[in-house]
């Protein structure tokens, strides 16, 4: 779409659509760039996952974690 339309359409705008045009615009260039640096091409429905998506988290394991659970002692 050439700029010039995008223009025309938007002249005849009141200022609050203007404004929430503008504000509209600004979270299609966001949610673009996004995809861009997660690694999400627009065109295709392909995912890429990071190495370790939870580096950046802390997740706490309780000492008896690998312990059985009182429950099913018996069947061991």
């Amino acid at each position: 779409m050439a700029y010039d339309t995008l223009v025309m359409e938007a002249k005849d705008l009141p200022e609050d659509m203007m404004e929430q045009a503008v504000a509209f615009i600004r979270f299609l260039k966001m949610t673009s760039q996004k995809k861009e640096t997660e690694g999400i091409s627009g065109n295709s429905d392909s995912f890429c996952r990071s190495v370790n998506p939870l580096a950046e988290d802390f997740i706490a394991m309780s000492e008896e974690f690998d312990e059985i659970p009182g429950c099913f002692k018996e069947y061991v």
